[in-house]
């Protein structure tokens, strides 16, 4: 093996990687928190927001990068939560559900993944002023499953982290 060589230096830096005289390209993007939240009805706490790699609008859970030197995954979530719901969690709120690579074929990054129970009251409006989400929605479990089934939920940290919880409950 020898060094990477950096190709791309944007929001997401690209490196060529040689290995046994194979060239791989490796991306090297920030480490991402993300938090499964649900109310006393189970119902999930959801956000809408464009995303430009698939030019559609999505139905995810609420996360963001690790961008802040220093921050922990924990504050880190609290912070995107707050941006992205107008939601305030307190740290003890938080529980970690796993953490895992989702793009281990060529990236670097690290999601990890938590839970939070809060009351449906506490989520006081659906409009944020965030540039990424366009709406923040309460979606109830049936509707949750069937948009998973549809395909209207098809972003991988929801779907895992719902299946992981499931499991959990299930004694899995």
């Amino acid at each position: 093996m020898t060094g990477d060589k950096l190709v791309y230096d944007g929001w997401l830096k690209v490196y060529k990687r040689d290995v046994n005289g194979r060239t791989y390209d490796i991306l090297k993007n920030y480490d991402a928190v993300s938090a499964f939240i649900t109310n006393e009805f189970d119902d999930v706490l959801m956000v809408k927001q464009f995303r430009a790699a698939i030019m559609d609008e999505t139905l995810e859970i609420p996360a963001g990068c690790l961008d802040i030197a220093g921050e922990s995954p924990e504050d880190c979530l609290i912070r995107e939560i707050k941006e992205e719901t107008n939601l305030k969690i307190d740290k003890i709120n938080l529980k970690k559900i796993i953490s895992y690579k989702p793009t281990l074929g060529f990236s670097t990054s690290v999601l990890h993944l938590y839970h939070a129970k809060i009351k449906k009251s506490d989520l006081i409006s659906n409009k944020v002023n965030d540039e990424d989400v366009n709406e923040v929605l309460w979606v109830d479990k049936n509707t949750f499953i069937e948009y998973i089934k549809n395909g209207k939920i098809s972003d991988g940290k929801t779907i895992i982290s719902y299946l992981y919880l499931r499991c959990m409950k299930a004694g899995l």
